[in-house]
């Protein structure tokens, strides 16, 4: 990759050169100067010290603050701040009483030429040669319990806390159980059960942290113990988000940081909080006298303090050409978490009532936490031409997450114009590049943003219908790739939340974002939730995860037109019926493989049709797939029967004749069927960073290289199962199935309380307490998909238990159902309400259940009944429960008894 700092640095120069000519020609505009061989004795009028030093520029931009409360009341005042490194002591606080006008504003700006940086850290010197490849140096403040920090820069480059594993993730080994979560798992919110050898109890313990990797989002947990006989690690607090630990997956990913004991690699280090000791792994090449370390001392470097709910504002104050590096990220003792997006992180450069301010030609890097953030009660605002890497968290924030009391205290009408964003979520993985929620009227145009771990923009902040205030938002002319890096799940390229009138997402290209596998969701426009009212128009979207276009869940009311989605792995798209229709028109969808829409989404399309509602207003599309038009179904149906509903009936099927998707062209020939359907060509060569070509062409979608697809997941093996559980040990799960519901004394496992045959069996235990109703249960994931299919079993049954088994398809319960067979302590078998036979209770008894699996295959199974030393009885053309049964994904036994009860089963077979 091509050092985009370097390359940006020569945009400074023609910028300053500009102003500072406009600055001079001002008869009455005052002009302070910031030098580091200044002095704040000094008058400030002077941009060198004089022959004599007596006179000359200030020392530090504080003083300047100060001075110019004094000088702006007789028109602008411009302080000049000249290169070198400012080691802030304390953060830039500009307050109302700072503000300028129109007609007199306020500037910060980089003498011409030159590149300050405004510094949060602290050079690191005096280091020595300690114990095997580290180098150590002794930090008397921290000892004295004067400074602590949790980043360390060498050069332009971060450093990692010692970290183990040094690459990747371990797992959880086993979940502990807890009290009941509501929409979670029973399971313990502050320990866990992890690998031999994964943690140990190391000193200083409270200050090493486990980072927990969650779908979307981590959280951060201080220890209280670790113990290596039981291998439990407990944290210093419970969780605090909604969801439990485990919840997407038992063996969770997770990492640990920041013990002396982990630090066994280059670029590596360590900081002891009692002795004060900080010890550093070198990288090769770099030499003990001269390494140039960074720890920072301040966690904020520049705050706009105004207070809307006060009235007071910070007014008409720009910052330009300035460079601010080296900030701080603060762990609480409990940990730290957020729902989504890091949505609890601050940012370096803070603004609260502010208006008519502007950061313009700026650098935000090497900091813990998110960039910048427009908070509360800012309007008229702009942030343009920035550069924000090697962020903590992520980029730029506008608005807050709790929706403003009042139009005077919410931020709206930021502008958020071509900045280049990247390198982000060191810390927090789940940064996003631009941040948006319960703010109205803003544009986000012409950013690059990349190479982040979670999405790229995020507007909104509503998972509902309730009022909110994110609307009227234009998000346009932005290029936002490569993401996520298999870091995080469930993101998108771009975020929508909330119902969001005269909103606009136009003209922007969107590609490649790969997330972690569970889940697999890595969209490319995600209006998530009951996200509703937006326009999406003239977008390319392409080399995507799992679809190009997300709007399920609720999803409503969108004009999505004139769009590309191109080149998804796994989908093209997941849509939503909903009542209040979303229209979806002259759009281009282009698949090499996957299928076009998600089998979630046809859960709604059956509900309007049921209702007799329009399924939504689909037409004058174009689809195609490379391997031809027949591997194209919507949902499971050919696109006539498609048709059929009243969707696309004057769309087609066909190849839209791109130039050249190879490499990322993706104009269309002259003869493409697109045009005859309307399809409106848009130009692509804006989208991104412009104005002077140093900095228009540091990074440009022509550049990017259009990477490959991963190849399609292959179809799941078919599970085949020839169970007697003998081979499970006795309390365990039994093998190859899901368990769920084991809560409030119900239970599913192996047991050597009886069997049809050996030793064990499995055994189901239900109480009169367990809810709801169909727990607990368990299930196998067969995947077969045609043939005939014979299952078989044995069962026990107390006189109280009841329970059914039943096949399922994948697509929507209950018409997904198959063979439905019910069984009650008294002996009653029952299909379809009817009881076929009566078998004896408290003794084994063999079922086997067959049905021919296949599109074509008959709607009806067969059961077979065999009692001990009878005959068998067979039951044929019983009918299936489901219209739609046409695969076998699910296989399952529910106890549905109201009582505490249990019965049996022995001698699993899935052949």
């Amino acid at each position: 990759m091509v050092d985009r700092r370097i390359a940006f640095r020569g945009v400074i120069p023609v910028l300053m050169l500009s102003l500072w000519t406009c600055g001079r020609a001002a008869a009455d505009a005052a002009e302070l100067f910031v030098s580091t061989t200044g002095n704040d004795a000094w008058s400030g009028e002077l941009a060198d010290p004089n022959a004599d030093r007596t006179d000359g520029p200030l020392a530090t931009l504080h003083q300047a603050r100060d001075q110019a409360r004094q000088l702006k009341a007789a028109g602008p005042v411009t302080v000049w701040v000249r290169g070198g490194i400012y080691s802030m002591q304390q953060p830039l606080v500009l307050e109302p009483q700072d503000s300028g006008t129109a007609e007199r504003p306020l500037v910060f700006a980089a003498y011409p030429g030159e590149q300050p940086v405004l510094s949060g850290g602290r050079r690191i010197t005096g280091w020595q040669r300690g114990p095997g490849e580290l180098w150590q140096v002794e930090l008397p403040e921290v000892r004295a319990g004067q400074w602590y920090f949790r980043q360390l820069f060498v050069g332009s480059s971060r450093r990692q806390p010692a970290r183990s594993p040094n690459d990747g993730y371990h797992r959880i080994a086993k979940l502990l159980p807890g009290p009941p979560i509501p929409n979670a798992k029973p399971v313990a919110r502050d320990k866990f059960v992890f690998a031999p050898g994964d943690l140990q109890p190391w000193p200083q313990l409270n200050d090493v942290r486990v980072v927990l990797m969650h779908s979307w989002e981590t959280s951060m947990h201080p220890l209280k113990s670790v113990d290596t006989e039981t291998n439990i690690v407990e944290f210093a607090a419970p969780m605090s988000e909604w969801w439990s630990i485990g919840y997407w997956e038992d063996a969770q990913r997770y990492y640990v940081e920041n013990a002396f004991e982990l630090l066994d690699q280059p670029g590596e280090w360590y900081l002891d909080r009692a002795t004060g000791v900080l010890s550093y792994w070198p990288l090769d090449g770099e030499q003990l006298e001269t390494l140039d370390a960074v720890a920072p001392v301040l966690t904020e470097l520049v705050r706009l303090a105004g207070n809307a709910d006060e009235g007071r504002f910070v007014e008409h104050v720009t910052l330009r050409g300035l460079t601010f590096h080296h900030a701080d990220w603060v762990l609480s003792p409990q940990g730290n978490s957020s729902t989504q997006a890091a949505v609890m992180v601050p940012a370096a450069v803070m603004a609260d009532g502010a208006r008519h301010c502007v950061f313009e030609g700026c650098e935000v890097a090497h900091i813990g936490t998110y960039g910048i953030w427009f908070r509360r009660g800012c309007k008229d605002c702009r942030i343009e031409r920035n550069r924000l890497f090697d962020l903590g968290a992520g980029g730029v924030r506008v608005g807050e997450a709790s929706m403003a009391p009042s139009d005077e205290t919410e931020s709206s009408r930021i502008v958020v114009d071509n900045n280049h964003i990247f390198d982000g979520g060191h810390v927090y993985a789940a940064g996003v590049g631009v941040w948006v929620a319960q703010s109205s009227h803003n544009r986000i145009s012409h950013n690059d943003i990349h190479d982040l771990r979670y999405s790229g923009i995020s507007i909104g902040w509503n998972w509902g219908l309730e009022p909110n205030r994110t609307h009227h938002n234009v998000i346009e002319f932005n290029h936002v790739h490569n993401l996520v890096h298999g870091v995080l799940s469930d993101a998108g390229l771009i975020y929508c939340l909330g119902v969001s009138p005269g909103s606009v997402i136009r003209n922007n290209v969107f590609h490649d974002i790969w997330p972690y596998e569970q889940p697999p969701f890595g969209w490319g426009i995600y209006l998530d939730a009951q996200c509703g009212n937006y326009l999406v128009e003239n977008n390319l979207v392409y080399n995507t995860r799992s679809g190009g276009l997300m709007f399920n869940n609720g999803g409503h009311a969108h004009v999505i037109q004139n769009n590309i989605f191109a080149m998804s792995a796994d989908y093209g798209l997941w849509p939503y019926s909903e009542k209040r229709p979303s229209s979806f028109q002259r759009n281009i969808v282009y698949l090499t493989q996957g299928t076009l829409l998600i089998p979630y989404g046809e859960r709604s399309l059956k509900e309007r049709l049921a209702a007799n509602e329009p399924p939504g207003d689909w037409d004058r599309n174009l689809y195609w797939h490379t391997g031809g038009g027949a591997r194209l179904r919507f949902y499971r149906r050919t696109f006539a029967e498609w048709q059929a509903l009243g969707l696309d009936r004057t769309s087609r099927i066909a190849d839209p004749r791109f130039t050249d998707v190879g490499v990322g062209d993706f104009r269309l020939q002259p003869d493409s069927p697109a045009l005859e359907l309307g399809f409106q060509p848009f130009d692509i060569s804006t989208v991104g960073l412009y104005g002077d070509p140093a900095w228009a062409n540091e990074i440009r979608h022509a550049d990017c290289p259009c990477r490959p697809l991963p190849p399609a997941p292959p179809p799941p093996a078919p599970l085949r199962v020839n169970d007697d559980f003998e081979k499970t040990p006795v309390g365990q799960t039994p093998a190859h199935a899901r368990v769920s519901g084991e809560d409030s004394g119900a239970a599913i496992r192996v047991s050597a309380d009886r069997a049809a045959s050996g030793r064990q069996s499995l055994k189901i235990t239900d109480t009169a307490a367990v809810q709801p109703s169909w727990q607990p249960h368990f299930y196998y994931e067969p995947y077969r998909t045609e043939g005939m299919v014979r299952h078989r079993f044995d069962v026990w049954m107390e006189p109280d238990s009841q329970f059914f088994t039943e096949w399922r398809d994948a697509s929507d319960y209950p018409q997904n159902v198959g063979p439905s067979v019910r069984f009650d302590g008294n002996g009653n078998v029952a299909v379809g309400g009817k009881v076929l036979a009566r078998m004896p209770a408290e003794t084994w008894f063999r079922v086997e259940i067959q049905a021919v699996l296949g599109p074509a295959a008959p709607r009806t199974f067969q059961l077979t009944l065999t009692p001990p030393g009878a005959e068998s009885q067979t039951f044929t053309e019983l009918p299936m429960s489901g219209a739609e049964f046409r695969e076998l994904h699910w296989l399952g036994y529910s106890s549905t008894a109201a009582a505490d009860t249990v019965f049996y089963v022995d001698n699993m077979s899935i052949p």
